[in-house]
């Protein structure tokens, strides 16, 4: 085969389609994620960042070039709903699995103040 130049169009020839397969990966992630959280509007993104490196000779002439291809992509970050706990002097938090919006909604066995000992 004879040398090609290096495209878009011909990517999916160069170093055996690597570039290709890893943007169609990158590519198929963000898809994914778009059906996991419909409700997320925010854009997922696909980046192909092409590094030319100059190839130099002792006396400082470029002859080649050596490429590298960075594939990623980035969705915007998951979420959890903000919930209020109860804080105790020694730092922890404690949150009702029963009622997550009230923490300090107490059952008959537990006492009111989490500061308190069972």
């Amino acid at each position: 085969m004879e040398r090609m130049q290096l495209g878009l169009d011909s990517l999916g020839d160069f170093d055996f389609g690597k570039v290709d397969i890893a943007f169609k990966k990158e590519l198929a992630a963000v898809v994914r994620d778009c059906l996991d959280r419909p409700g997320e509007k925010g854009a997922r993104k696909v980046n192909l960042t092409v590094e030319v490196i100059p190839d130099q000779l002792q006396d400082g002439d470029v002859v080649d070039c050596v490429v590298r291809f960075l594939i990623s992509n980035s969705t915007p970050k998951r979420a959890t709903a903000a919930r209020p706990l109860v804080a105790d002097k020694a730092g922890r938090l404690f949150f009702q699995p029963d009622a997550m919006d009230n923490p300090h909604q107490t059952t008959f066995t537990q006492p009111a103040d989490p500061d308190e000992d069972d």
